[in-house]
């Protein structure tokens, strides 16, 4: 599915406008970033600096330019987003946590052959995957 086209509500305005301006509550802190592209777009991507062929030839890594169309990514991505914002501030080992615990899995995870840029290259957007097929659960099991 084409996240690009139907975003709605999930994952922070990705389209750079701030849902709403607010002053933050006391004892909340500060974003340094407005939305996850801009924490992608102005961190992330000069944080992970790697060779990759724009033609998309090589089975090292892949990367989606438009990453923004990709639900799966836009979602880790927004949680890599919002645990950096946490830890940021933590002077003590908060970006050594988030190394650790959220940017290399993350990041292992969106740059794998067949993650979620599966058939994309550098310079298009050509997505192989498909959503998971699935039935629906039988009537009353979830209530």
């Amino acid at each position: 599915m084409d996240i690009g086209a139907r975003r709605t509500n999930s994952h922070d305005d990705i389209d750079g406008e701030p849902l709403e301006e607010t002053e933050p509550e006391e004892g909340e802190r500060e974003l340094v970033y407005a939305n996850v592209a801009e924490f992608v777009t102005e961190h992330l991507a000069y944080q992970y600096r790697r060779d990759i062929d724009l033609a998309g030839r090589a089975t090292t890594f892949t990367w989606c330019a438009q990453w923004w169309r990709h639900e799966e990514a836009v979602s880790r991505l927004t949680g890599l987003w919002r645990a950096w914002e946490n830890l940021r501030t933590d002077p003590t080992t908060g970006l050594a946590v988030w190394w650790r615990d959220y940017a290399d899995p993350t990041m292992r995870t969106l740059f794998d052959e067949k993650g979620p840029f599966h058939g994309c290259t550098p310079r298009a957007h050509q997505p192989k995957g498909i959503p998971l097929p699935m039935d629906p659960p039988p009537e009353g099991l979830f209530d």
